[in-house]
């Protein structure tokens, strides 16, 4: 079998390969890095275990003198989905960058970070290995085909690949055709935010102050499911388009989770983007994915 030569492509051979055997989803990270790279590698990955250092989320470890690799994680992380695509990150680094050092040390700001200094090709290419594998584009894309996709859509989507809500999420603002746009907010300001291809100027900077009138209603929606959609004007979320907004608040984590859309966007956002600056507009893009929790 040919080794794959980018990220993406070593995702989409390992989850056909784990389909082809007969398994389904979620992909089972672990029996996966352990069998695959006992077939095919001279160093490979020997065992998948706990590790009880607070505050990393996942390691990946050579053994030298018994040459094979560790993957281990944060057994404390009470949510699934993070767990597993903390494991394919890691996984990731392995497959694509353990001929370049020896040990990764990877926080939740990494493993969802796609600007982090001098690591941030390598966090980038291990979050693209994790997506394409556990949540392959052509099954994705059959999950939310004729369906107005909700925040609780996306759980559900999430509950299916076993993956964090936030990874589903930017999923699929990168392959839908929608314009919208996913906001994380503490303590009434940003703390990251992340739009798809055809809204990208809606971008919001993290610590850019969220609407009030989105704020208020944030207050009172503890109990929120996320499939209410309120209709907001323009001047709330966008300087001169309508939106739609919906959202949950994470009593865990302290989070209020917005999904906006704006149904009028598509014939603005392509006058914007032809007069704006392509590469300023993807390192924003960027900046903002920094202030995962």
């Amino acid at each position: 079998m040919t080794e794959p030569t980018t990220p993406a492509a070593w995702g989409i051979q390992l989850s056909k390969l784990w389909l082809a055997s007969g398994q389904t989803f979620p992909v089972d990270v672990k029996v996966l890095a352990l069998e695959v790279t006992k077939q095919r590698f001279e160093d490979p990955i020997g065992s998948v275990v706990p590790h009880g250092v607070p505050g990393i989320d996942g390691m990946l470890s050579l053994r030298a003198k018994k040459d094979y690799w560790v993957i281990s994680y944060d057994e404390t992380v009470s949510i699934p989905g993070r767990v597993n695509f903390t494991l394919a990150h890691e996984l990731g680094h392995y497959l694509c960058h353990r001929t370049e050092q020896k040990r990764f040390r990877c926080g939740q700001s990494d493993i969802l970070d796609y600007s982090s200094g001098s690591s941030r090709k390598m966090e980038r290419e291990a979050n693209v290995f994790a997506s394409y594998l556990l949540m392959p584009a052509t099954d994705f894309r059959q999950q939310i085909a004729g369906a107005t996709v909700s925040l609780s859509h996306l759980g559900m989507i999430a509950a299916r690949y076993e993956t964090s809500f936030t990874a589903t999420a930017l999923k699929w603002l990168e392959l839908t055709d929608e314009a919208a746009m996913l906001v994380v907010a503490r303590d009434e300001f940003v703390c990251w935010s992340y739009p798809s291809k055809s809204v990208s100027s809606a971008y919001l900077a993290p610590g850019t102050p969220v609407p009030e009138s989105a704020v208020a209603r944030a207050q009172g929606a503890a109990n929120h499911s996320g499939d209410i959609v309120l209709r907001v004007a323009p001047g709330v979320w966008h300087p001169s388009l309508e939106a739609e907004e919906s959202l949950i608040v994470s009593d865990q984590f302290d989070l209020t989770i917005f999904l906006i859309r704006y149904p009028g966007a598509r014939s603005v956002e392509h006058v914007e983007e032809e007069v704006g600056d392509a590469v300023d507009g993807m390192s924003k893009l960027g900046a903002g994915l920094g202030w995962m929790r």
